[in-house]
């Protein structure tokens, strides 16, 4: 039977990807201003805020929820993509907690992948653990490929090479990111590209809400897509 979604995952294991995604819009409906002043304001910038921009304080509280569930709708995006590309065969999600692991591998351990969603959301501190990670992985199996991934780089497009890091250079530890990510799991050029296609169809589907973007309202995603995975 053919596949309705996307053909390197099952239709049933692409809509829980998809649902990970959608319910962080729901429990994020759930952050209101008890929220806000127990855990996240920071009256310091909220003062700041409301006297540089001229805006008043129920203005600033409704962005700042914005801003919350948008925060909490990214981490789980990030999710997805380790969630999805970790049901593809072959492969396995290591999950979440363990520092001491890396978030996807080849069930064979010839690959091991540190995934990140955003290059712009690494900081040196965090490079430094990926690498770290990755050499104590090549210590357990030396003739494994190792890479710190990523799917949206600074500059928009998509590679792979080896990964030059404080002027230390190993064939064993590559970076890769973009399309290239996808296509390294899933063996097909055009794998992210399935998803983002894929993604309108999907959500309409878990969220029971029938909207589809039209035609003619795709085009404008799909400049912004091929900026960023060029």
């Amino acid at each position: 039977m053919t596949n309705k979604y996307v053909d390197f995952v099952s239709d049933e294991d692409f809509l829980e990807c998809i649902k990970w995604v959608c319910d962080s819009y729901s429990l994020s409906n759930e952050i209101d201003i008890d929220y806000l002043q127990r855990n996240t304001l920071d009256p310091i910038k909220q003062v700041f805020d409301i006297s540089a921009m001229k805006i008043d304080s129920e203005f600033w509280v409704k962005n700042e929820l914005i801003r919350q569930q948008d925060k909490t709708i990214n981490n789980r995006i990030g999710d997805f993509h380790q969630k999805l590309l970790g049901k593809v065969e072959g492969w396995e999600d290591l999950g979440t907690g363990d520092f001491t692991k890396v978030d996807l591998k080849k069930t064979d351990n010839s690959i091991f992948m540190e995934l990140k969603n955003k290059e712009n959301t690494v900081n040196a501190d965090s490079k430094d653990q990926v690498r770290k990670k990755l050499q104590k992985i090549l210590k357990t199996y030396p003739k494994a490929q190792t890479y710190w991934a990523y799917i949206l780089s600074k500059k928009g497009d998509s590679g792979e090479c080896v990964w030059e890091y404080k002027n230390n250079k190993k064939s064993k530890i590559k970076k890769i990111w973009g399309k290239n990510v996808y296509q390294l799991v899933t063996g097909k050029a055009n794998a992210l590209e399935q998803v983002w296609k894929a993604i309108p169809l999907a959500v309409a589907k878990v969220m029971s809400n029938n909207f589809i973007i039209s035609t003619s309202e795709q085009e404008k995603p799909r400049e912004f897509f091929v900026v960023a995975f060029q």
